[in-house]
């Protein structure tokens, strides 16, 4: 976060001429990094035991099998 604010800082200070609009707000281009409930299940299952991990991957495996058999109709 840090690196792309000194990056547009040094680039800033590398063209003095280049004009800016006063209308613009000038704000550093920062990611901002939220906590999403994917990540932080991630983060549990990294530290899962092995069979858990394999249980729970052919687990998704046998959803994958139905849901490709699964003949979906809409209108």
């Amino acid at each position: 976060m840090l690196r792309a604010y000194f990056l547009s800082k040094f680039v800033q200070m590398q063209n003095p001429m280049k004009k800016e609009d006063k209308n613009m707000v000038n704000e550093p281009s920062e990611v901002y990094l939220t906590n999403s409930p994917e990540a932080e299940r991630l983060k549990k299952d990294v530290f899962r035991p092995d069979m858990e991990k394999l249980q729970l991957f052919t687990k998704m495996l046998r959803t994958n099998a139905l849901l490709k058999k699964a003949i979906i109709t809409h209108k």
